[in-house]
């Protein structure tokens, strides 16, 4: 049998290609997970559902005035088309509180963000389309990737679109630093639905109405090779499942790889809306998103309660395993479930390993940081799994309940 170090970094390596929510590649990803669970023995169910998609055929943009210059850039996705040619003035919005509006009108507006709060005031200003930057002023070019990323429908659907268009930060400091007053804007795109998938795996317990939930997202951002983020994660799901496959176990544990989280966790948003009526059964999640570096350090977030910090910490002291804690949200697949009151523990590995770019490669990564992970996990499982009662309780503390719900549905 295979090494939990081998086994995990081997169909890492498998997973490195780029999955990205809704493509091909991802559905790719799916049906390779699934056939690795039926492999080992098991089965695993596929479900799909429905994720808003773009396709950009054209995203340009030049100053005219009082110079010439051709800038990269990328459309928003999801935002409007100019329908042509638009010419308007520049104007910088900064932070996008309301006063930074002033004057907006009828302009091509700049700004640090599309918060939801600043996309609201964009969109009662009155402003022609919009600008936003990202990465570091001293990236370069030839060895980053300038964003690509989609305003998310729930700001679209409510407040409308303009045009918008993504550049570099060194090309936003250089059209404000050179005094550019007159840009010329083209962009051409549709918005389209795509579908994305779940996989589903379940291994019955001798109480099939307590459940142990085990999520990670097996997409990648739209760079990359996703071998960090979050091929890492997912083959920690793989590992669990092949371990308790032929085993007894009390709880039974439910393993779900989420699809489309980058775009805003809509695989486990999804299934929260799609099994509402089995969200009861799930007594606490664990969530794997960016293991196994080899320069780094672990780290335990805790969604929950101070019975569950007392009861992690307690256990990595006793078997050795060195990380740190913290309470917050995970801003990754357990989230929308602690939403439901589902506390949740995620599993994470800081470091250097290049996500969320085009250097999220497996190469900084290793079998025996991957195994780490999941070698508390399993420690963690066996003391719950052994425990006469379940052994903290099923709640989410009300101050850390209010941040959940902030961060699902965010107001700023």
């Amino acid at each position: 049998m295979y090494s939990s170090a081998k086994y995990q970094m081997d169909f890492l390596e498998k997973l490195a290609f780029n999955r990205y929510g809704g493509t091909e590649d991802e559905r790719k990803a799916a049906e390779l997970i699934s056939e690795e669970v039926k492999r080992l023995g098991g089965s695993s169910q596929i479900e799909e559902f429905t994720i808003p998609g773009y396709s950009v055929s054209k995203a340009a943009l030049e100053v005219i005035e009082p110079f010439h210059r051709t800038l990269e850039v990328n459309a928003v996705g999801r935002t409007g088309s100019t329908g042509g040619l638009l010419e308007a003035d520049l104007f910088y919005a900064e932070g996008g509180e309301e006063e930074n509006f002033q004057g907006a009108e009828g302009k091509i507006v700049l700004l640090n963000t599309t918060a939801p709060k600043v996309y609201e005031r964009l969109m009662h200003s009155g402003a022609l389309a919009f600008i936003v930057y990202s990465g570091a002023y001293q990236d370069d070019p030839e060895k980053t990737d300038l964003d690509k990323r989609p305003m998310r429908p729930e700001l679209t659907d409510k407040y409308g679109t303009i045009p918008g268009v993504c550049l570099r930060t060194a090309d936003a400091i250089s059209l404000l630093k050179d005094g550019a007053k007159r840009l010329r804007l083209e962009v051409e795109g549709t918005s389209e639905d795509h579908i994305s998938r779940n996989v589903v795996a379940v291994l019955p317990g001798e109480e099939p109405d307590k459940e142990l939930l085990f999520t990670a997202h097996y997409d990648s951002t739209i760079y990359g090779l996703g071998a960090w983020d979050n091929a890492s994660g997912s083959v920690n799901l793989l590992e669990l499942y092949r371990t308790y496959l032929n085993q007894k176990h009390r709880y039974t544990l439910r393993f779900i790889w989420c699809g489309s989280e980058e775009q805003g966790l809509l695989g486990s948003r999804a299934y929260v809306e799609a099994h509402k009526e089995e969200l009861s059964k799930i007594l606490l999640c664990l969530n794997f998103d960016m293991t196994g570096t080899i320069v780094g350090s672990h780290r335990l977030m805790v969604t929950g309660n101070s019975e569950i910090d007392h009861y992690i910490k307690f256990l990595a002291k006793e078997i050795g395993f060195i990380t740190k804690f913290c309470d917050d949200v995970h801003h990754s697949d357990s989230a929308p479930f602690a939403n439901e009151g589902i506390p949740a523990i995620g599993f994470m590995r800081d470091g250097q390993a290049g996500g969320h770019s085009r250097f999220d490669i497996p190469w900084p990564l290793s079998g025996e940081q991957l195994a780490a992970a999941t070698d508390y996990a399993k420690a963690l499982i066996h003391r719950i799994d052994s425990a006469r009662t379940f052994p903290f309780n099923r709640t989410i503390d009300p101050k850390m309940a209010e941040t959940v719900a902030n961060y699902i549905h965010p107001k700023n």
